[in-house]
């Protein structure tokens, strides 16, 4: 694993431990993550990892979804195995998870090179808008 994706993987792990799940989505966000073969989050392994990654796949979980399964997986599962999750690049299109998450590009369906091209290019101008956009300073 390249040091920027694991530096970038730590970041998102403290982001997520922050969250404030109330206690009935506590209960959806666990059920999941049980219906989905993983017994014990605390005691979780890279094999649940790919478990895991597979029934999001197969299930074509929303974005939203995946970030708040991972929030919630994040609170109780231990630090290296969500860093392979992170890492992981479930629709084989070579965008690891979380950059899937943060471009806004599908994270459960393979994005062809111009789908994350075109991600990628909204993600700078959000950031680096152009001098003909309605941005106020």
């Amino acid at each position: 694993m390249e040091p920027i994706q694991k530096q970038q993987a730590e970041l998102i792990i403290q982001q997520a431990l922050k969250e404030n799940f109330t206690d009935n989505e506590k209960v959806v966000y666990d059920d999941f993550i049980v219906e989905a073969g993983v017994k014990n989050p605390a005691e979780m392994t890279e094999t649940d990892v790919d478990t895991l990654i597979r029934y999001l796949h197969a299930c074509e979980a929303s974005n939203e979804f995946v970030i708040n399964v991972i929030n919630r997986l994040t609170q109780v599962a231990p630090a290296h195995v969500m860093t392979k999750l992170l890492n992981s690049d479930n629709d084989g299109d070579g965008v690891p998870l979380y950059q899937e998450l943060q471009l806004g590009t599908k994270a459960t369906e393979f994005d062809t090179p111009s789908e994350i091209a075109v991600a990628g290019q909204r993600q700078y101008q959000q950031f680096f808008p152009t001098q003909d956009s309605d941005v106020e300073l």
